[in-house]
């Protein structure tokens, strides 16, 4: 995003003229075997029936439509709610000032996970007070995130928490539907998440 202060975001998505070269562009499905992402076979399968999505270049101008900012609070839940509240609230700022059109969204996951090991500690593992550390990052981001559709005009206008397990162990990493997950009635659940952000690009440009 290229603004008072250029920011790059996890995700922009972008509309671009129509006699564009799609020649040596990469396309959304994939990225998951850059990343080396596991899918089955019918994972596989839904994936490559999505529509073509490519890969912009860092000299492409577009219009953006969609810039998505992507966070995760893992560990030291109480300490970490200043500092991600921070950045979310630059990161919309600047996105909304870059491009004023765009579906402004943040998403993020909230790790549930009783115990973590940290990365960078060799061997410490921070424990947690669960489920009460990771329901007051939950309730900060479903909260204290401004919206746009609320009438500040640097709000966002999608907001989106998971909430998963990850004891960075080497165990497998789960989702988790239960408390303090969304319910299914709460706007920042990642289905509505979703939804939402169809809404509003069906609306903002009439597509």
């Amino acid at each position: 995003m290229v603004g008072p202060i250029n920011k790059t975001l996890d995700l922009v998505l972008m509309i671009v003229p129509s006699h564009r070269s799609e020649r040596s562009r990469a396309s959304f499905s994939d990225l998951a075997t850059r990343f080396g992402i596991e899918l089955n076979s019918s994972q596989t399968s839904a994936l490559r029936q999505l529509p073509t999505v490519l890969e912009e270049t860092s000299a492409d101008v577009s219009e953006v439509a969609i810039a998505l900012e992507a966070k995760a609070c893992m560990t030291e839940h109480l300490k970490s709610i200043p500092r991600l509240h921070a950045e979310i609230l630059a990161t919309g700022y600047l996105a909304r000032k870059a491009s004023p059109r765009c579906i402004t969204v943040s998403y993020s996951l909230v790790n549930c996970a009783s115990e973590f090991t940290s990365p960078g500690r060799i061997g410490k593992i921070n424990r947690h007070n669960q489920p009460g550390d990771a329901m007051k990052v939950v309730d900060m981001l479903r909260n204290a995130i401004p919206l746009a559709r609320q009438g500040d005009a640097y709000g966002y206008d999608v907001l989106g928490v998971s909430a998963i397990s990850c004891a960075n162990d080497g165990s497998p990493v789960t989702l988790v539907n239960t408390t303090p997950a969304p319910t299914t009635a709460d706007l920042v659940h990642y289905e509505r998440m979703i939804r939402s952000i169809c809404s509003e690009y069906r609306n903002r440009f009439q597509i």
